[in-house]
């Protein structure tokens, strides 16, 4: 990897009087400005221990153009940097014109925390990371270095604090934009590990597989590597391919793919039982829109392909068996969902179109209820008429809360009651379909 300055703001913030919490919610997102709602990068770091706050600020620009040359590259069947102006009257994944595909590739996704107070944040699928110091106030783009087979990453990256590694992901961006027109056709993929002090790189897993890898994971016992895709495709009679689950078993050098799942973006191990692993099925298909309407709502339209769901499978020697799945008839897009335990129950919370939170029971797999969030509790008391729309959601250290970020505020929604307080009242639009979370490191 190689790393290099990047213009970024820091602004500090006023938190609320909320009860004190061992623990510092991450969340990224996309401002919107006065004119439009796809305005810049903004990354929220809210320390709950010492009540601070800082929000992290990034143009457009300094996240796509470091990138771009590479993304032509990729797009040009003589290896030469394809012309603007070609790439911008060409189709992408999903029909997707050139604004889309970048958007796409390069919103704010996930974050990975490494402790004192220093994350990363992980783009869709770029050619790197932001790299977020708040105790130094340094932002950093990290990017794969050597990199000449092209290559992007995945939206996730993992750290194991026991063996000091980060594991992350990378894809050619070549195979993949090739998939654009023959959808059936695999990328070359990597799943690789990386020392966080001296940079050295092995490969765990490589060979061919699909690209969008949007998530990873590792079990408590490091047996099992879990990478899920986040798909959309659809054949050649227009009927949705569906995404594909990556499971190895790191101890006996063995691997099965999943194909179950319209959307399989996310997964989450059991808290208390290492083998047992829950997957979203977001069952929904992106759609093109003008570029207008994508500046516009600064998010891509979707169509519904039928309810999301959470499926239980249990990993054994053999292979993965499905022992279960959670999922109601108004429950929609499910971006986000976490299991954990709430006062001894284990749980799954699952976030629904457009303001739902849905609880079920991870041991029956079954609705215990469904919170509606509003935006009627606002500070400023200025959207009511204004439909709130949840990005991503993310449960306390103790299980007691959720985390909640709509298109207008950051709210903490108690888990048994369903009360929501307000802890950032944002003036505009906040776009967050991606994945904020909750970390113990308090250290800045």
């Amino acid at each position: 990897m190689k790393s290099y300055g990047i213009n970024a703001s820091f602004k500090d913030l006023n938190l609320p009087s909320i009860e004190e919490q061992d623990a510092t919610v991450v969340v990224p997102a996309v401002k919107g400005t006065p004119l439009l709602k796809y305005g810049e990068h903004a990354y929220y770091f809210l320390n709950l221990k010492s009540q601070k706050g800082i929000r992290v600020a990034i143009c457009h620009k300094d996240i796509i153009l470091p990138g771009l040359k590479g993304f032509l590259s990729a797009n040009s069947q003589d290896h030469n940097t394809l012309p603007l102006y070609k790439a911008l009257f060409r189709k992408y994944h999903y029909d997707f014109s050139l604004p889309e595909q970048i958007m796409l590739m390069t919103v704010p996704h996930c974050v990975t925390s490494l402790g004192n107070g220093r994350f990363f944040i992980n783009l869709w699928s770029y050619y790197g990371y932001i790299d977020v110091d708040c105790n130094e106030r340094t932002a950093k783009y990290v990017r794969l270095d050597d990199n000449r087979e092209n290559h992007v990453m995945g939206s996730q990256q993992l750290f194991d604090k026991t063996t000091n590694e980060l594991i992350y992901m990378t894809y050619s961006l070549e195979d993949s934009m090739k998939r654009a027109s023959s959808p059936e056709n695999s990328a070359y993929c990597r799943i690789l590990k990386r020392n966080a002090d001296n940079g050295k790189a092995s490969e765990v897993w490589s060979g061919d597989f699909v690209d969008n890898m949007h998530d990873i994971l590792i079990n408590s016992t490091r047996q099992y590597c879990v990478v899920p895709e986040m798909g959309m495709f659809k054949d050649r009679s227009g009927k949705p391919i569906p995404s594909k689950v990556l499971i190895v078993d790191l101890n006996n050098n063995r691997s099965w793919t999943i194909s179950r799942f319209i959307v399989a973006a996310h997964a989450q191990f059991d808290p208390q039982e290492p083998d047992i692993i829950y997957f979203s099925n977001h069952n929904f298909e992106f759609m093109h829109s003008n570029i207008i309407k994508l500046l516009k709502n600064a998010i891509y339209a979707i169509k519904f392909l039928g309810p999301a769901s959470v499926f239980k499978y249990k990993l054994t020697p053999e292979g993965p068996v499905e022992v279960g799945e959670f999922t109601e008839p108004d429950l929609f897009r499910l971006t986000n969902f976490h299991v954990f335990m709430h006062r001894g129950h284990k749980i799954i919370t699952a976030m629904g179109a457009p303001n739902f939170i849905y609880i079920a029971d991870a041991t029956t797999m079954q609705l215990i209820k469904k919170i509606e969030v509003n935006h009627t509790k606002s500070i400023k008391n200025l959207y009511r008429d204004i439909p709130c729309i949840i990005g991503t959601i993310s449960p306390s250290i103790d299980g007691e809360k959720l985390f909640v970020q709509t298109t207008r505020t950051l709210q903490m929604v108690d888990v048994s009651s369903g009360r929501s307080d307000i802890i950032l009242d944002h003036f505009y639009h906040h776009t967050s379909a991606n994945h904020m979370i909750t970390s113990t490191d308090t250290n800045w």
